[in-house]
Protein backbone atom coordinates (compact mmCIF):
# COMPACT_ATOMS: atom_id res chain seq x y z
CA UNK A 1 0.00 0.00 0.00
CA UNK A 2 2.90 2.35 0.92
CA UNK A 3 4.45 2.01 -2.25
CA UNK A 4 0.90 3.07 -4.13
CA UNK A 5 0.61 6.04 -1.99
CA UNK A 6 4.28 7.10 -2.56
CA UNK A 7 3.88 7.03 -6.23
CA UNK A 8 0.96 8.85 -6.13
CA UNK A 9 3.54 11.42 -3.83
CA UNK A 10 6.60 11.11 -5.67
CA UNK A 11 4.83 11.81 -9.42
CA UNK A 12 3.42 15.32 -7.96
CA UNK A 13 6.84 16.06 -6.48
CA UNK A 14 9.19 14.46 -8.57
CA UNK A 15 9.90 17.07 -11.16
CA UNK A 16 11.71 19.03 -7.43
CA UNK A 17 13.79 16.11 -7.43
CA UNK A 18 16.39 14.89 -10.29
CA UNK A 19 18.83 12.18 -11.00
CA UNK A 20 19.37 11.01 -14.19
CA UNK A 21 17.43 8.08 -15.04
CA UNK A 22 16.25 7.42 -11.48
CA UNK A 23 12.54 7.87 -10.08
CA UNK A 24 12.80 9.50 -6.36
CA UNK A 25 9.40 8.42 -3.98
CA UNK A 26 9.09 10.00 -0.66
CA UNK A 27 7.06 7.37 1.81
CA UNK A 28 7.38 10.06 4.95
CA UNK A 29 8.25 13.26 5.30
CA UNK A 30 11.61 14.36 5.43
CA UNK A 31 12.45 17.22 8.37
CA UNK A 32 11.81 20.62 7.55
CA UNK A 33 15.60 22.08 7.86
CA UNK A 34 16.16 18.65 5.53
CA UNK A 35 15.24 19.49 2.05
CA UNK A 36 15.08 17.22 -0.82
CA UNK A 37 16.06 19.43 -3.81
CA UNK A 38 18.97 20.23 -2.39
CA UNK A 39 20.09 16.74 -1.31
CA UNK A 40 19.26 15.28 -4.90
CA UNK A 41 21.17 18.46 -6.76
CA UNK A 42 23.77 18.25 -5.08
CA UNK A 43 24.51 14.95 -5.50
CA UNK A 44 23.91 15.18 -9.14
CA UNK A 45 26.49 17.94 -9.29
CA UNK A 46 29.47 15.81 -7.34
CA UNK A 47 28.30 12.09 -9.16
CA UNK A 48 28.64 11.21 -12.47
CA UNK A 49 25.29 9.84 -14.15
CA UNK A 50 27.66 6.62 -15.07
CA UNK A 51 28.20 6.15 -12.15
CA UNK A 52 24.31 5.93 -11.00
CA UNK A 53 23.14 3.35 -13.81
CA UNK A 54 22.52 0.51 -11.19
CA UNK A 55 20.31 2.25 -9.76
CA UNK A 56 16.55 2.44 -11.07
CA UNK A 57 14.45 4.29 -7.78
CA UNK A 58 15.69 5.75 -4.31
CA UNK A 59 12.48 5.23 -1.53
CA UNK A 60 13.08 7.76 1.33
CA UNK A 61 11.38 6.79 4.24
CA UNK A 62 10.60 4.75 7.58
CA UNK A 63 11.82 1.45 6.87
CA UNK A 64 11.35 -2.24 9.36
CA UNK A 65 14.82 -3.29 7.84
CA UNK A 66 16.57 -0.19 9.36
CA UNK A 67 15.27 -0.18 12.36
CA UNK A 68 15.68 -4.29 12.82
CA UNK A 69 19.60 -3.79 11.19
CA UNK A 70 20.14 -0.73 12.76
CA UNK A 71 21.07 0.94 9.67
CA UNK A 72 20.54 4.28 7.88
CA UNK A 73 20.00 2.96 4.15
CA UNK A 74 20.78 -0.19 2.18
CA UNK A 75 20.77 -0.79 -1.45
CA UNK A 76 19.14 -4.06 -2.57
CA UNK A 77 17.44 -5.12 -6.06
CA UNK A 78 18.42 -2.08 -7.88
CA UNK A 79 16.54 0.36 -5.44
CA UNK A 80 17.94 2.78 -2.48
CA UNK A 81 16.42 3.00 0.61
CA UNK A 82 17.28 5.82 2.87
CA UNK A 83 15.85 6.75 6.12
CA UNK A 84 13.65 10.27 6.14
CA UNK A 85 15.01 10.33 10.16
CA UNK A 86 17.86 12.90 9.14
CA UNK A 87 19.66 14.95 11.17
CA UNK A 88 20.96 17.53 8.41
CA UNK A 89 21.29 17.29 4.06
CA UNK A 90 24.81 16.34 4.02
CA UNK A 91 24.18 13.22 6.67
CA UNK A 92 21.35 12.22 3.95
CA UNK A 93 24.19 12.86 1.04
CA UNK A 94 26.47 10.94 2.41
CA UNK A 95 23.73 8.02 2.86
CA UNK A 96 22.84 7.84 -0.57
CA UNK A 97 26.26 8.38 -1.74
CA UNK A 98 27.55 5.33 0.31
CA UNK A 99 24.73 3.31 -1.15
CA UNK A 100 25.65 4.17 -4.55
CA UNK A 101 29.08 2.78 -4.15
CA UNK A 102 27.53 -0.65 -3.35
CA UNK A 103 25.27 -0.48 -6.49
CA UNK A 104 28.99 0.34 -8.46
CA UNK A 105 30.46 -2.60 -6.46
CA UNK A 106 27.74 -5.24 -7.04
CA UNK A 107 28.18 -4.46 -10.86
CA UNK A 108 31.66 -3.73 -11.56
CA UNK A 109 32.95 -6.32 -8.47
CA UNK A 110 35.35 -7.91 -11.31
CA UNK A 111 37.12 -5.03 -12.09
CA UNK A 112 37.09 -3.41 -8.73
CA UNK A 113 38.36 -6.79 -6.78
CA UNK A 114 39.39 -9.44 -9.54
CA UNK A 115 43.20 -9.02 -9.29
CA UNK A 116 43.16 -8.80 -5.29
CA UNK A 117 45.34 -5.65 -5.25
CA UNK A 118 43.06 -4.08 -4.01
CA UNK A 119 42.31 -7.08 -0.70
CA UNK A 120 45.92 -6.94 -0.43
CA UNK A 121 45.68 -3.19 0.41
CA UNK A 122 43.08 -3.75 2.94
CA UNK A 123 44.29 -6.67 4.99
CA UNK A 124 47.65 -4.60 4.99
CA UNK A 125 46.08 -2.07 6.80
CA UNK A 126 44.21 -4.42 9.00
CA UNK A 127 47.15 -5.77 10.36
CA UNK A 128 48.99 -2.55 11.21
CA UNK A 129 45.83 -1.89 13.10
CA UNK A 130 46.22 -5.09 15.10
CA UNK A 131 49.81 -3.93 15.38
CA UNK A 132 49.12 -0.36 16.81
CA UNK A 133 46.72 -2.24 19.51
CA UNK A 134 48.54 -5.17 20.17
CA UNK A 135 48.17 -6.26 23.90
CA UNK A 136 45.19 -4.01 24.06
CA UNK A 137 42.62 -5.88 22.48
CA UNK A 138 42.07 -9.42 21.66
CA UNK A 139 41.27 -9.86 18.09
CA UNK A 140 38.56 -11.94 16.06
CA UNK A 141 40.24 -15.00 14.48
CA UNK A 142 38.98 -13.89 10.85
CA UNK A 143 40.80 -10.23 11.50
CA UNK A 144 43.86 -10.12 9.46
CA UNK A 145 42.65 -12.66 7.22
CA UNK A 146 39.58 -12.56 5.62
CA UNK A 147 38.85 -9.01 3.94
CA UNK A 148 34.70 -9.77 3.83
CA UNK A 149 32.54 -9.11 6.43
CA UNK A 150 32.57 -11.01 9.60
CA UNK A 151 29.86 -10.51 12.33
CA UNK A 152 32.31 -11.02 15.10
CA UNK A 153 34.90 -8.51 13.61
CA UNK A 154 31.97 -5.95 13.18
CA UNK A 155 30.76 -6.39 16.74
CA UNK A 156 34.43 -6.23 17.78
CA UNK A 157 35.18 -2.84 16.04
CA UNK A 158 31.64 -1.53 16.72
CA UNK A 159 31.04 -2.59 20.62
CA UNK A 160 34.40 -4.00 22.26
CA UNK A 161 36.62 -0.97 20.75
CA UNK A 162 34.17 1.87 19.83
CA UNK A 163 34.01 3.75 17.00
CA UNK A 164 34.97 6.98 18.51
CA UNK A 165 38.06 5.33 20.61
CA UNK A 166 38.74 3.34 16.52
CA UNK A 167 38.94 6.67 14.57
CA UNK A 168 41.68 7.54 16.55
CA UNK A 169 43.51 4.53 16.10
CA UNK A 170 42.60 4.14 12.66
CA UNK A 171 44.50 7.75 11.85
CA UNK A 172 46.77 6.86 8.69
CA UNK A 173 45.91 3.58 8.32
CA UNK A 174 42.02 3.45 7.10
CA UNK A 175 40.07 6.90 6.62
CA UNK A 176 37.75 6.39 8.74
CA UNK A 177 36.88 3.50 11.62
CA UNK A 178 33.71 2.18 9.49
CA UNK A 179 36.47 1.44 6.22
CA UNK A 180 38.07 -1.22 8.52
CA UNK A 181 34.65 -3.03 8.83
CA UNK A 182 35.08 -5.05 5.69
CA UNK A 183 36.49 -4.43 2.57
CA UNK A 184 33.03 -3.65 1.21
CA UNK A 185 32.51 -1.21 3.83
CA UNK A 186 36.35 0.51 2.41
CA UNK A 187 35.53 0.47 -1.09
CA UNK A 188 32.20 2.57 -0.16
CA UNK A 189 34.42 4.56 2.13
CA UNK A 190 36.71 4.98 -0.89
CA UNK A 191 33.34 6.51 -3.22
CA UNK A 192 32.60 8.55 -0.45
CA UNK A 193 36.02 10.62 -0.11
CA UNK A 194 36.29 10.46 -4.19
CA UNK A 195 33.24 12.46 -4.33
CA UNK A 196 32.93 14.77 -1.17
CA UNK A 197 36.33 14.46 0.80
CA UNK A 198 39.94 15.31 -0.03
CA UNK A 199 40.54 13.17 -3.57
CA UNK A 200 44.64 13.70 -2.79
CA UNK A 201 44.36 12.78 1.19
CA UNK A 202 42.64 9.76 -0.11
CA UNK A 203 45.68 8.82 -3.16
CA UNK A 204 47.77 9.31 0.08
CA UNK A 205 46.28 7.20 2.46
CA UNK A 206 44.99 4.10 0.11
CA UNK A 207 46.50 4.52 -3.46
CA UNK A 208 45.23 1.00 -4.35
CA UNK A 209 41.60 2.21 -3.83
CA UNK A 210 42.39 5.61 -5.20
CA UNK A 211 43.33 4.17 -8.69
CA UNK A 212 40.90 1.45 -8.58
CA UNK A 213 38.25 4.35 -8.25
CA UNK A 214 39.94 6.88 -10.88
CA UNK A 215 40.42 3.52 -13.54
CA UNK A 216 36.51 2.68 -12.94
CA UNK A 217 35.70 6.23 -13.19
CA UNK A 218 37.55 6.55 -16.70
CA UNK A 219 36.20 2.92 -17.87
CA UNK A 220 32.59 3.77 -17.57
CA UNK A 221 32.92 7.87 -19.05
CA UNK A 222 33.88 5.93 -21.96
CA UNK A 223 31.54 3.31 -22.47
Amino acid sequence: MWIKESIKRGNKMKDHYSLPGIDIFIKDQLPEHVSASFVFEYISSRVPWYLMGNVEIIYVGLFPEMRERDINAYFENDAIYVTSEQDDEMDMIEDIIHEISHSVEQKHGDLIYGDSLLEREFLAKRGRLENRLKGKHKFPAAFSVSPDYDKATDEFLYKDIGYDALNQYVVNIFPSAYSATSISEYWAIGFEEMFLGDRQALKQLCPVLYNKLITLIKELKEQ
